[in-house]
């Protein structure tokens, strides 16, 4: 029996040495159609331990429409992407390009949602939205794998609004996510197609009080987005928040892949836990598929659509893709003049990726110095601050923001034209969201990747795994940029100092990772 609050919260601390998630061997098998033995009887041996994220009832929800217009399953078959429909024939289907002429009310969305898509000028549907809509529709869990900017968040969020005007009491879609921002981004989406319905969205995220999320969350809104920690920590501290729950028929995974990986297990687990397990239809999400999705979908997921609408990883086509050789111990010298050139190249805005926390604060501070106004984007800061930064960048008022990772996913800003990798990711699917920040939606866009002598081995690792062969930079003379290396030089050593003074970012960053110790201790 699946219990629920503080005594399976007790119950689940126990239990913690049975993973979730499949950890990812290499990063040599990004995307393999099936999961190999080890890894699926891995995955077989934590479902069996009491969680699994599919609902196990056939019951699904009543008064569901039948949808026929478009095939319901596809299968791989001698390397070329075929679908399955109704009458069991089996028919080739370009899921890149979708299926022409057709609408979203062919879909079997209703006039309402139709309406309100098209006000905001979205016209037809893309092969995501064709792939998923009708079998989300019909009540069944899905996978739904598509490149960066293809309109995942309308695949999954439209049939969601239509299904809830059934049936709108208590909490009916929980929508899980990896990050703070992409989580405000996906309640506005909600928000603008549910235009006429009086939706009740709440956002659940780290940074705000908790006692009025908590509030908000027993006044049992229609949608919950929240990310993974927030949302743990009201279930082990609130009883409550499992009645608040009780109604739940939605869950979805957006960024699944990032979501399994072991860095949410443990949140994870516990939120599962006190979700109930019947009656529930799930939906995962993702660009990019891994070992921890496929063997999870051949253990669990049997009776799941699963779509994929391409082989392997896959950057948006219209996104010109460059590197750029240089010693690492310049790399801001030539970050700095390719910010300044920017402008030249009719640029509107850019993201820089970096690695770690602290690069991407010295960065920030290092640009001040340099008067070049840019915001940061990182987790070590305050909720109120990641806000300000993004709405910033947003209205473009600043045109550069410096980012980890946690801008790397989902976010949907049509201006942003450069994305610049200033450290190469060390996973390689990584570089696809990354590059994902441009090019959306079928703009042009840019990705200039900085590559020191360190970095040549990640940088074929990526090609390999894109099937791309990245070109270099030539509009750049060495001379020039070299010119500015001593003004650069001078600014990051005051950046450096600032830093370090008692109270500033690298005395913040040492008490925060001693916070995260003792919480996981606690844990």
């Amino acid at each position: 029996m699946v219990k629920f609050g503080r005594e399976g919260n007790k119950a689940e601390r126990g239990r913690r040495r049975y993973r979730l998630a499949v950890r990812e061997q290499d990063v040599t098998r990004e995307n393999g159609l099936g999961a190999d033995d080890e890894v699926a009887a891995a995955t077989k041996n934590r479902c069996d331990h009491g969680i699994t994220l599919f609902s196990t009832s056939t019951k699904r929800h009543k008064g569901c429409r039948t949808v026929d217009a478009l095939p319901q399953e596809h299968e791989e078959e001698g390397g070329q992407t075929t679908a399955t429909g109704r009458n069991g024939n089996t028919e080739p289907v370009n899921y890149d390009a979708g299926m022409p002429n057709t609408s979203f009310r062919m879909l079997g969305l209703s006039q309402w949602i139709c309406a309100n898509v098209a006000a905001l000028g979205i016209m037809m549907p893309t092969a995501v939205q064709q792939g998923c809509i009708p079998p989300i529709l019909q009540g069944r869990d899905i996978i739904g794998t598509a490149q960066t900017g293809t309109g995942k968040t309308a695949a999954f969020a439209l049939p969601i609004l239509q299904l809830l005007g059934s049936d709108p009491f208590g909490i009916y879609c929980l929508c899980v996510t990896p990050t703070r921002e992409l989580a405000v981004q996906i309640a506005s989406q909600f928000v603008a197609f549910s235009r006429g319905m009086m939706l009740r969205c709440q956002v659940i995220v780290g940074g705000e009080d908790i006692r009025a999320q908590a509030s908000a969350l027993i006044s049992r809104p229609h949608i919950v987005i929240a990310t993974p920690g927030r949302l743990m920590e009201h279930f082990m501290y609130d009883e409550k928040m499992v009645s608040a729950f009780s109604n739940l028929r939605c869950l979805v995974l957006d960024e699944a892949d990032r979501l399994l990986d072991p860095g949410f297990e443990a949140e994870l687990r516990i939120i599962m836990h006190n979700l109930p397990g019947k009656n529930r239809q799930t939906l995962l999400f993702s660009a990019t598929i891994t070992r921890s999705i496929s063997a999870l979908q051949e253990v669990t997921m049997k009776n799941a659509v699963h779509f994929e609408a391409f082989e392997g990883l896959k950057v948006v086509e219209r996104c010109n893709q460059e590197y750029l050789f240089v010693p690492a111990k310049v790399k801001e010298v030539y970050l700095v003049h390719l910010l300044s050139r920017s402008s030249s190249w009719g640029v509107r805005s850019i993201v820089v990726f970096v690695g770690t926390v602290h690069t991407c604060q010295l960065l920030q501070e290092t640009m001040s110095l340099l008067e070049i106004e840019a915001v940061a984007l990182h987790a070590v800061k305050k909720q109120r601050h990641r806000m300000d930064s993004l709405s910033r960048f947003k209205s473009g008022e600043v045109n550069i923001l410096i980012a980890t990772d946690v801008a790397s996913r989902g976010l949907d800003i049509p201006t942003v034209d450069l994305v610049i990798n200033y450290d190469v990711p060390a996973v390689p699917r990584d570089y696809v969201h990354r590059v994902g920040r441009t090019a959306r939606a079928g703009r042009g866009g840019r990705a200039i990747t900085l590559v020191s002598q360190y970095d040549v081995s990640l940088l074929h690792k990526i090609e390999e795994l894109t099937n791309i062969e990245m070109v270099e930079v030539s509009e750049l003379c060495e001379t020039d940029v070299l010119k500015d290396i001593s003004r650069v030089f001078t600014a990051r050593r005051g950046a450096k100092m600032k830093m370090s003074e008692s109270g500033g970012f690298d005395e913040q960053l040492r008490e925060r990772k001693i916070r995260q110790a003792h919480r996981r201790k606690v844990a």
